[in-house]
């Protein structure tokens, strides 16, 4: 069985963005230890709470990163990808 989760990411923002003091590259890590010895149910617990820990965290720092950089990041797209994206939100309400 697994002792944690590491999520590891590295962002690569436009160039000429401005994006204060966010790291480029960050791994989390997400410990198990204190599950290991406390049978399959406890495991597979910590296992779903450390993965919903994960997802928020990583969460939080790319909404940041969205935030900082996210008008810069608007220029890189094309007016078709942009109406193809709105098509698919409206499919998915």
């Amino acid at each position: 069985m697994s002792q944690g989760i590491s999520v590891t990411y590295e962002i690569n923002p436009p160039a000429g963005s401005s994006y204060g003091d966010l790291t480029r590259s960050n791994t989390l890590t997400f410990s198990l230890k204190s599950a290991l010895d406390k049978g399959y149910d406890e495991y597979y617990a910590a296992l779903r709470d450390a993965i919903e820990s994960a997802r928020g965290d990583v969460g939080n720092e790319l909404t940041a990163w969205r935030d900082a950089v996210g008008k810069a990041e608007l220029k890189k797209e094309t007016k078709k990808t942009l109406k193809y994206d709105e098509v698919d939100e409206d499919e998915d309400e």
